[in-house]
């Protein structure tokens, strides 16, 4: 019974994920940790569904990543801009996260969310949502969202893609598919180490996690072909109303703290 449930909390987080662009820890971390209890199963235990959660990420990332080139919106010029920033500081956060209250910086951060989704719905959209091209961008601008990001991410452990997407559509005006495609190249360098980390330290369930990765494929798949058959603007309406749920459920959790 444990290893159906988890199938089926994986395969439909991965459906989200590869229809918004998301690495999708923000809801599998607390899909596996508060639905199996309802079936009456236990459960793993909050180690190892971060180890779980980072593999199931890194492999419906990559697997998203492909399928989204294929269709033409991935831009790897943003994911080269961004990746290495995001991984580096997304280290220097977890480093600095003993330093400061955990719960100012989460709260700052379920800010800048809500923030970040709230310009995201009233922004003009690009012109041309699907001819991305070579258009140029701000890679200053680009290193330093991207930089941001990684660092209070990794001060509270969260994943960042869900605050890099509205960030990249309204400071650096990429569409919203490039957008979608292009995150999960970003944040696919920050799941690899955040993986390797685990798996070095033994706090994967190998079982667990491969179901997991099996069932997140055929998701990821059904995700992106749901992606590119709505309109941009119906993307970007889906993606801020679970960006601002995140935001404000990393809120709420922090006031109950």
């Amino acid at each position: 019974m444990e290893f159906l449930i988890i199938s089926l909390i994986a395969f439909l987080t991965s459906v989200v994920s590869g229809m918004l662009g998301l690495g999708g820890a923000v809801l599998l971390i607390p899909a596996y940790l508060y639905i199996p209890p309802v079936f009456g199963i236990h459960g793993p235990g909050i180690k190892s569904i971060s180890g779980m959660s980072s593999l199931q990420v890194f492999a419906a990332s990559m697997f998203g990543m492909i399928l989204h080139r294929k269709r033409g919106t991935v831009n790897n010029s943003l994911i080269r801009t961004m990746g290495l920033p995001i991984t580096l500081t997304s280290f220097l956060g977890a480093a600095f996260s003993g330093l400061v209250s955990a719960r100012m910086v989460i709260a700052v951060f379920a800010i800048m969310t809500l923030l970040g989704a709230l310009m995201m719905l009233f922004q003009h959209p690009v012109q041309n949502e699907n001819d991305f091209g070579n258009r140029e961008f701000s890679r200053k601008k680009a290193i330093l969202i991207s930089s941001l990001v990684g660092f209070f991410g990794g001060m509270v452990g969260a994943p960042g893609g869900f605050l890099l997407s509205p960030l990249m559509m309204v400071l650096l005006k990429i569409p919203t598919r490039i957008t979608i495609g292009s995150t999960l190249g970003i944040v696919l360098l920050s799941a690899f180490a955040a993986s390797l980390g685990k798996l070095l330290t033994g706090q994967v369930p190998f079982l667990l996690t491969l179901t997991a990765i099996g069932s997140s494929i055929p998701g990821v798949y059904l995700g992106t072909s749901i992606s590119h058959s709505l309109k941009s603007k119906t993307l970007r309406l889906i993606l801020a109303a679970l960006i601002i749920a995140a935001g404000i459920q990393m809120g709420y959790s922090t006031i109950l703290k």
